[in-house]
């Protein structure tokens, strides 16, 4: 289970002794000439979550949670790693920071539960794996952690290009011409066609580049492995490879000149992509057998009732969807000023969680309403 899962798991688990909780989420900028920048705007954020906060609390309990958002701005810089966006979320022991590969809108929230629904967004489609980008004469490794892409600093004796690996002795192709007959135009020519040798140093360097990374990298790791190459290096190196960490149904093939971080980030949203659209095409199977077996339902007010018995096994909530509410024990609390503040989807996202359950962020004109729910259990059972 990846990092931002487990600490999200224990905030939920903790949140009776932890809470109430303060969630900021904000864009940030990869350059360095924008770090006051992107201070300031936390400090914006932070003066939001105040308003909120001391509407429910009191300015004491804030001064607490002024001091741990305070040593977040003793921080260098907020970004991290390509990061687009974080979130600091500050209960009353703990403050945990997270990069976010998804672009989050800037945002404060302040309530007894953590908010968990960027989170989920960002970390339900966001998987681990090595990124390696081979050409027929050199390679690279990025490691893509929650969704963020770190150059791998390979040692020198990885087969970081061909002449490398293989020595300077290649194979030329030159042609070679021998002579038969003893009149003049009898010579005949004989070649060793270049694109046979280079397709020959081709494999022999790949063949390298496949056993170093299974080697080094995906049996110690375990992470899977996206190649990252054109159409035809794609299909040699497939070919020859041993490893069966690399994805097979998921690829890149189109190399931008320039890999810099954008190019990067751009690649790992690709994959991402790719892999949520199996995801996705599980889940829907998934439906379709719920509503076979009754146990789908869209029903707001059915969904919140079987959360609290422990029934949902899969919630899905539609992306930006916002219904006023808070759960209160077993109660549903829709008027109190502190209800109308609340997002009684996260709160059900949350209880779902706690539960052992799943929760999906998905696109609303995929769910066409607030929430849906498969069913551990038909209600009758």
């Amino acid at each position: 289970m990846a990092e931002l899962q487990n600490d999200l798991a224990q905030l939920i688990r903790a949140q009776g002794e932890q809470g109430p909780f303060v969630s900021i989420f904000m864009k940030v900028s990869p350059y360095e000439r924008d770090i006051a920048e992107d201070k300031a705007t936390f400090r914006n954020l932070v003066q939001q979550a105040k308003k909120t906060f001391v509407t429910r609390f009191t300015e004491k309990e804030w001064a607490a949670y002024q001091d741990k958002l305070a040593q977040v701005l003793q921080q260098r810089a907020l970004g991290n790693n390509g990061a687009t966006s974080i979130v600091v979320v500050v209960g009353q022991n703990d403050t945990f920071i997270y990069p976010l590969a998804q672009e989050v809108a800037n945002s404060a929230h302040v309530g007894d539960t953590v908010y968990a629904l960027p989170l989920i967004a960002n970390d339900q489609f966001s998987w681990d794996y090595h990124l390696l980008k081979v050409s027929q004469d050199s390679m690279a490794l990025w490691d893509v952690t929650e969704g963020v892409a770190t150059p791998v600093d390979l040692p020198a004796a990885a087969p970081l290009t061909r002449e490398q690996a293989l020595g300077t002795e290649l194979t030329t192709g030159k042609a070679r011409t021998t002579r038969t007959g003893l009149g003049a135009g009898q010579a005949s020519h004989g070649n060793d066609p270049k694109e046979t040798s280079q397709a020959s140093d081709t494999q022999n360097y790949f063949k390298q580049v496949d056993d170093y990374i299974l080697t080094n990298y995906s049996k110690s790791t375990q992470k899977p492995l996206v190649l990252l190459a054109v159409s035809e290096n794609q299909a040699i190196f497939r070919k020859l490879s041993k490893n069966k960490y690399l994805l097979q149904n998921t690829q890149i093939s189109k190399v931008p000149a320039k890999l810099d971080r954008q190019a990067i980030a751009q690649i790992v949203a690709q994959v991402n992509q790719q892999l949520a659209t199996e995801v996705l095409a599980v889940l829907q199977s998934q439906v379709d057998r719920a509503r076979s077996a009754k146990k789908y339902i869209s029903d707001l007010g059915a969904i919140t009732q079987r959360a609290a018995e422990g029934n949902v096994a899969t919630l899905f909530v539609a992306q930006g969807a916002y219904v006023a509410g808070r759960l209160v024990g077993e109660e549903l609390d829709t008027s109190s000023p502190a209800a109308k503040a609340t997002n009684l989807l996260n709160e059900l996202s949350v209880q779902v969680l706690q539960l052992g359950g799943q929760v999906y962020v998905l696109p609303a004109d995929e769910l066409h309403t607030d929430a849906t729910a498969i069913l551990r259990r038909t209600v009758e059972e």
